[in-house]
């Protein structure tokens, strides 16, 4: 034997495969096992896509109560968004803002509680978004305000406040990625 020529050979697993391969095809599975249950258990998971949170697999809950800031949440669309995303595909969004706190539309940002929230955009995918907010408002009892730090975020800057009975679901992460 050369020298090096063991280390350049696979060292077998548990099962005689190769470290790091627990079975033939296993990523792949695991890739069909996801998009199968987001699309059949649609009810129960939730599959994101979009880029204002970790795209994955979220676990669909009841709202919990009171519902705290951060907390993520499952929105259908609204109307004033659905031209530039399907109303089949409900929004996930964290809630940035609850009862109380303060929400700010200046100089085209957005501010929750005088943090930073990122621009507010004036259109996307060439179509334009509504405006739908100028100066401060305090969000009401009843209502929260969705929003990402996340530039580009399809929320709450171009739909406004949102009732908490309007939300359908809590999305807990289940198997998430960059």
């Amino acid at each position: 034997m050369t020298p090096g020529a063991a280390a350049a050979r696979p060292m077998p697993g548990a099962w005689g495969r190769p470290a790091g391969l627990p079975w033939p095809g296993g990523r792949a599975l695991l890739l069909a096992g996801v998009v199968l249950a987001a699309v059949l258990s649609t009810r129960w998971v939730r599959l994101n896509v979009s880029g204002s949170l970790p795209y994955g697999l979220y676990r669909l809950a009841p709202i919990p109560q009171p519902l705290p800031r951060g907390t993520v949440v499952l929105l259908p669309v609204p109307a004033t968004v659905r031209h530039v995303w399907s109303r089949w595909m409900p929004l996930l969004k964290p809630v940035a803002a609850i009862q109380g706190d303060t929400v700010c539309s200046t100089e085209g940002g957005l501010w929750i509680n005088g943090q930073a929230y990122g621009p507010i955009l004036r259109e996307a995918h060439g179509r334009p978004l509504p405006h739908m907010l100028d100066g401060c408002s305090v969000v009401q009892e009843g209502e929260v305000f969705l929003a990402s730090p996340v530039v580009g975020s399809l929320d709450s800057r171009y739909y406004s406040f949102v009732r908490i009975t309007d939300l359908t679901a809590q999305a807990i992460p289940l198997l998430t990625w960059h």
